[in-house]
């Protein structure tokens, strides 16, 4: 009798122990949208879907930039086009863009997508329609989508661009070592916050390149801890949207072999697992990209542990330097330091609040000041400020933009500063997120950088309101 209950016992255990597939199978491509976490009755709101796939906007509702597609003609800035070889891939784009509640109906080649929120209510139509000649598809919507910030998008053949380049500086599967910036890094561990990441896109018409990497350390138990360092990491730039984490799918999936070993000679997190098990986090009913260590897992099950982040970095235009903050005054605001004006976007901010002034020992003044260097000598022409505004409220808006600053350069570490521009109260403009770009006089080539302002509009007029600033670019 022992025997006969020692043999159906692990007869049941065998069963429960399955070997899961480790990498992009057919079931991962069927399931691409459908995550095992999934709850199959899930609701998405398909507007917000499609409308983060091709821009980002912040939560004042402005837009801090596209995604996707180029505006090529000054009349039309909310035209975007985007370069492909066939349909095929621009229906690829288009399905990526939809959420996956939404049933797309067919009509030959052409495409349309009724769209509804959470609650299943309607919200307009997107049309996916076949082209002719030169212009492959065009995508518009119906009068009721309320859309921002996007006419139509058209794909073009990529012979057909009109601005083709002479080609790309960085190639599929090359490495480059990228800091982490703002609330995403602060969020990470120290070893962490620069990685490793690898193209695995390359920038071309319309599409900027896109860069990826798994974090090495683990983050044990978030899920029953509040989520609370994945949503910092989630609300940056750096984490991707469903539309994006589908892209990426994709991109891996179809030469997953020349990945994995692109990113195991990364040296840092590998990919131990298929695609279909990254799409798992919901925010607001969307699920976000990551990426785990599953040796805890049985079956659907998982107990919260050994997780890793997947991160990527797309807004850098192909060949474009990075800049890194290497120093800078005393910060007592988590988050609101200078490397968040290197992140791509305006959402988190240089802030001086509780930030003392200090004495320049390069100006002798007293500033708000931080030093940065590229990756590799680089001869700005100009650069451009980002303002930003974070009570909607103009006049105190304007009180918080820079009024006097100068910009210094050096050829390497031993070198002397050398002041490169000298700005004395200086009007940028004070609508949300506006920018305003400045000539360089004398262009030489640097590495080295450091920014002081001196004054800012609310401390020239009597205001203790904070100094803001959301982006600096170094324009070659």
């Amino acid at each position: 009798m022992k025997t006969k209950k020692s043999i159906l016992w692990l007869l049941g255990l065998m069963l429960c122990v399955t070997p899961m597939f480790t990498a992009c199978s057919d079931d991962d491509d069927d399931n691409k949208k459908e995550n095992p976490s999934q709850k199959e009755s899930a609701k998405y709101d398909d507007l917000s879907v499609f409308q983060n796939a091709i821009c980002r906007i912040d939560s004042l509702g402005h837009l801090e930039r596209y995604n996707v597609g180029e505006a090529l003609y000054e009349a039309e800035p909310q035209h975007l086009y985007v370069g492909v070889d066939d349909i095929e891939e621009a229906a690829r784009w288009f399905r990526n863009w939809i959420a996956p509640d939404v049933t797309l109906d067919n009509n030959n080649a052409d495409l349309t997508a009724q769209l509804t929120d959470t609650l299943g209510r309607a919200q307009g139509i997107i049309y996916f329609k076949a082209g002719t000649g030169q212009t492959v598809a065009e995508v518009t919507y119906s009068p009721e989508t309320q859309l921002k910030y996007i006419d139509r998008i058209t794909f073009l053949l990529n012979s057909a661009w009109p601005f083709n380049s002479s080609g790309n500086q960085w190639h599929k599967g090359d490495i480059k070592k990228f800091h982490i910036t703002g609330k995403a890094g602060n969020s990470l561990d120290d070893d962490d916050q620069t990685l490793n990441f690898v193209l695995i896109r390359e920038g071309r018409n319309g599409v900027k390149p896109m860069w990826c990497a798994i974090t090495n350390n683990t983050y044990r138990n978030l899920r029953f801890d509040g989520w609370t360092d994945f949503e910092r990491i989630q609300s940056s730039s750096y984490c991707p949207s469903y539309a994006t984490a589908c892209t990426i799918s994709d991109i891996l999936c179809s030469d997953w072999s020349f990945f994995m070993l692109k990113f195991k000679e990364a040296g840092e997190g590998e990919l131990n697992w298929g695609s279909s098990y990254w799409i798992d986090h919901y925010e607001n009913s969307q699920p976000q990209m990551m990426v785990y260590d599953r040796k805890s897992i049985s079956g659907n099950s998982w107990d919260g542990s050994n997780e890793r982040f997947l991160l990527k970095i797309d807004w850098l235009n192909d060949g474009e330097r990075t800049l890194t903050v290497t120093n800078s005054g005393t910060w007592s605001i988590t988050g609101s330091g200078p490397d968040n004006l290197f992140d791509g976007t305006c959402t988190e901010i240089w802030d001086s609040r509780d930030y003392a002034l200090g004495t320049s020992e390069v100006s002798g003044k007293d500033c708000w000041w931080f030093e940065f260097q590229a990756d590799g000598p680089l001869k700005p022409k100009s650069y451009t400020l980002w303002t930003t505004n974070m009570s909607g409220e103009d006049w105190i808006y304007y009180a918080r933009i820079p009024a006097i600053w100068s910009l210094y350069g050096k050829k390497n570490s031993r070198s002397k500063w050398v002041q490169l521009d000298y700005r004395d109260r200086q009007e940028l403009p004070h609508k949300n997120y506006a920018s305003r770009s400045f000539d360089i006089s004398n262009p030489q080539e640097y590495q080295f950088f450091r920014f002081e302002v001196y004054a800012h509009w609310g401390s020239l007029n009597g205001s203790d309101s904070p100094m803001q600033l959301g982006q600096l670019v170094l324009n070659e």
